[in-house]
C-alpha cells in the first residue's frame, strides 16, 4: 500500500510535467481543444491556454516540496484537475461526432475515445491516492528520511510506461482535425496560376490567360518581381494538374451535384469543416471575410459533414447560402483531403487548381495568400474586379 501511495504522486507529476511542457509548444492546439470540447466562455480560452501549462508544471513540482500543508494543497488541486478532465471527456463521448481534445498536448491522442476515458479514470484514481499520500505525511517522510527508497520503486516505472501508452494512444486519419498540409499540395501562387490568373511575361499574349475563377476572361496576372524572376515558360507548361474527381456534394434543397458541375463555369474554393472541432471553428470564423473578398473572382463554399438544414445557427450565420453537405465524406476523400479543416481550389477548366491543404492554420494561410495575390494583381491593373 505504501508503494502504491507514493507511486501515485510520482505518476501524476510525470504526467503533468510532460503535459505542461507539451502544451507550452502547442498553445493554439490547447485553445482549439477547448473549443472542440465546448468549454464555455470561449473569449477566455486563449488566456486559459496560456496559463494552464504553467499551472500543470508548477503543480508537478510543488507537490514534492517537503512541507505537508503545501503538498496537501497541491495534491487536492491535482485531483480536482484530473476529475475535471474526466467529466469533460465523459461528456464529449456522449456526442454523436468525434471530438479532438489534446488534453495532454501533442503527446496524447487527439481523438476522444473510450481509451481516453479509461486513461482519465486511472489518473483520477491516482489523484485521490495522491491526496491520501500527502495528507498522511508519507511523501514528506520519504523525501526527508528515506530519499533512496524512491529509487527502488521499479514498479513506478512500469506504471509510468502504461499511463504514457494510454495517453499517447493513436489517431484516426479520417478525423484528424489538425493534420498538416497534404504532401504535394500546391501553393497559392500555383493555385492562382492553375485557376486561370496565370503569371505571364510581356511576350505572352493576354488572350492566353483565363480569368480568375472564370470571371475576367482576358485578365493577365503579372508578378511584382523583376522579369528575370518570373517562371520560365517551360516551367509553367510543366505544371502538372489532375482532373477534378467524380465527387458529389449536396445542396440545401437536398439535390446533388458533382464537383465538376460545381466548377463547370466558375472556379470554386471548397473549405471542408466540421462543426465543433477547434481548428474548424477558427476557419469558420474567417468564412464571412473570405466570402466577401473572394466571391467576385470565384465561388467560396463551406463543405460540412452534416446536412445544411441541420447546421447550428452560429454556423449558418457565418457561411450563409454558401454551405454544402459532403455526404459520408465522399467528396473530401475523392479530393485527397486529410481530415478537416482542409481546402482545395477547383479550376473552371475541369482540373484541380490548388491543394488540398489541411489543418486550421494552413488553410487560413492558403486562402489569405490567394487573396493577397489577387489584390496584388488588381493593384497593378492586371486583374479587374469581376461583376457578380
Amino acid at each position: 500500500m505504501t508503494t502504491l501511495l507514493i507511486a501515485a504522486p510520482i505518476l501524476l507529476s510525470l504526467t503533468l510535467l510532460f503535459s505542461g511542457l507539451a502544451k507550452l509548444e502547442a498553445r493554439q492546439g490547447t485553445e482549439d481543444a477547448m473549443t472542440s470540447l465546448r468549454i464555455p466562455l470561449r473569449s477566455f480560452h486563449r488566456s486559459v491556454a496560456s496559463v494552464l501549462p504553467v499551472v500543470e508544471i508548477v503543480l508537478a513540482l510543488a507537490v514534492w516540496i517537503p512541507f505537508v500543508p503545501l503538498q496537501v494543497m497541491a495534491s487536492v488541486v491535482i485531483a480536482l484537475l484530473m476529475l475535471t478532465y474526466l467529466v469533460i471527456i465523459a461528456r464529449a463521448l456522449s456526442w454523436e461526432e468525434t471530438v479532438e481534445c489534446s488534453c495532454f498536448g501533442t503527446l496524447a491522442s487527439p481523438t476522444v475515445s473510450r481509451t481516453t476515458l479509461v486513461r482519465n479514470i486511472v489518473l483520477s484514481v491516482l489523484g485521490v491516492l495522491g491526496v491520501i499520500a500527502a495528507g498522511s505525511g508519507l511523501m514528506t517522510h520519504i523525501l526527508v528520511r528515506q530519499p533512496l527508497a524512491l529509487m527502488g520503486l521499479g514498479t513506478v516505472l512500469i506504471l509510468a510506461v502504461l499511463v504514457t501508452a494510454l495517453a499517447i494512444g493513436g489517431t484516426t486519419p479520417e478525423d484528424d482535425e489538425t493534420a498538416h498540409a497534404a504532401d504535394g499540395s500546391r501553393s497559392p501562387r500555383d493555385a492562382l496560376s492553375a485557376a486561370g490568373a496565370q503569371p505571364v511575361s510581356d511576350a505572352q499574349s493576354a488572350d492566353s490567360a483565363q480569368s480568375a475563377g472564370g470571371a475576367a476572361a482576358s485578365a493577365r496576372f503579372t508578378d511584382s518581381d523583376d522579369v528575370d524572376g518570373l517562371p520560365e515558360e517551360d516551367e509553367l507548361l510543366d505544371y502538372e494538374r489532375d482532373r477534378i474527381p467524380a465527387g458529389v456534394l449536396q445542396r440545401s434543397d437536398g439535390s446533388l451535384m458533382t464537383l465538376r458541375q460545381l466548377a463547370s463555369h466558375r472556379a470554386a474554393l471548397l473549405v471542408f469543416v466540421s462543426e465543433g472541432c477547434g481548428p474548424c471553428e477558427r476557419v469558420l470564423d474567417q468564412m464571412p471575410r473570405w466570402i466577401e473578398d473572394l466571391s467576385p473572382f470565384l465561388q467560396v463554399k463551406a463543405v460540412l459533414s452534416r446536412p445544411v438544414d441541420q447546421l447550428r445557427e452560429r454556423t449558418t450565420g457565418r457561411v450563409g447560402e454558401h454551405a454544402l453537405h459532403d455526404v459520408q465524406f465522399s467528396a473530401r476523400e475523392a479530393l485527397g483531403g486529410r481530415g478537416a479543416p482542409s481546402a482545395v481550389l477547383l479550376g473552371a477548366d475541369g482540373l484541380l487548381a490548388g491543394g488540398p491543404v489541411s489543418g486550421g492554420s494552413t488553410v487560413i494561410e492558403f486562402v489569405d495568400e490567394i487573396w493577397e495575390q489577387l489584390q496584388q494583381a488588381q493593384a497593378e491593373g492586371e486583374l479587374p474586379v469581376a461583376e457578380d
